[in-house]
């Protein structure tokens, strides 16, 4: 009797734990499970950075900040060293880059994470270091309502494992033992992945993330300088038309004489017959 009251009271501390908090978020609010989650240092709110919260304590509005630019600069290697030397004056970092050629140009592509609290200033910076923003995306994503749902629902799960750990010790059998073990288990994975995403969303929230592309600027073309006279240049192409029109009419001179002649003869032939019958008949 007393192993069945164990276990029906277990099954009644997993399912109340596991059920819902009172106010759920959208699935589609929420972010994706990382498989390493940076550690917060910060977390902005509004201008002021501020310790990050312990897990379980309320936080102060959590957004996660992201950006996008691409910028046409005049050289793209200085333009790279100003970018890095940004990221780290801010309390930043780079989280990837990319470098290529196109057309003997230089193209890089740079992911940096900056402080929140430095997000603003960043894009300012980086603006400043472009001949011309060509295009520019920022996004927010407030998850604050999802990192209070995660707080409700690590403080139910812990509140359940302590429980079942007192069942645990109680139990009086190897069976009972390796069943209780087993839902303690499965309490304590559950734990361990709540408190990754709210890791997670304390270090989204307290860095963001640009994503710099940096485009060269086109090398002006050369100006095209105007030559100053040359008489022999100009006898050479007054030379090379007249030897083309020479060439010409005598192609046009060959022509009437291959097919014009001919032609005349015949011509001139049968005026002859015209007039000799005209003469004969007109006596």
């Amino acid at each position: 009797m007393k192993r069945l009251t164990i276990t029906l009271a277990i099954l009644a501390l997993f399912i109340a734990a596991c059920s819902p908090a009172a106010t759920p978020v959208p699935d589609g609010l929420r972010a994706p499970m990382p498989t390493q989650a940076p550690v917060a240092t910060v977390v902005v709110s509004g201008d002021s950075a501020q310790p990050a919260p312990r897990l379980g304590e309320p936080p102060g509005r959590m957004v996660i900040k992201d950006a996008e630019m691409e910028l046409l600069v005049r050289d793209t290697n200085i333009a790279i060293a100003q970018v890095t030397q940004m990221a780290a004056d801010n309390g930043g970092y780079i989280i990837s880059s990319q470098t290529w050629d196109s057309d003997g140009y230089k193209h890089a592509t740079l992911r940096l994470g900056v402080p929140s609290s430095a997000f603003e200033q960043s894009l300012n910076f980086l603006r400043t270091l472009a001949v011309q923003v060509l295009k520019e995306a920022t996004s927010g994503q407030d998850v604050t309502a999802d990192y209070t749902d995660l707080q409700t629902r690590l403080t139910n799960l812990e509140a359940t494992a302590a429980r079942v750990r007192e069942f645990l010790v109680d139990a009086k059998t190897v069976e009972e033992s390796l069943r209780i073990n087993q839902q303690l288990s499965e309490l304590e994975g559950q734990i361990a992945q709540i408190k990754g995403q709210m890791k997670y969303y304390e270090g989204r929230s307290a860095f963001s993330t640009i994503t710099v592309q940096l485009t060269p600027q086109s090398a002006p073309a050369t100006p095209t300088l105007e030559s100053a006279w040359n008489p022999g240049q100009t006898f050479q192409k007054a030379s090379g038309v007249l030897v083309k029109t020479s060439q010409g009419l005598a192609d046009v001179f060959i022509w009437l004489l291959i097919v014009g002649g001919p032609l005349a003869l015949v011509s001139l032939l049968l005026l002859g017959a015209a007039r000799w019958l005209f003469r004969k008949f007109a006596r």
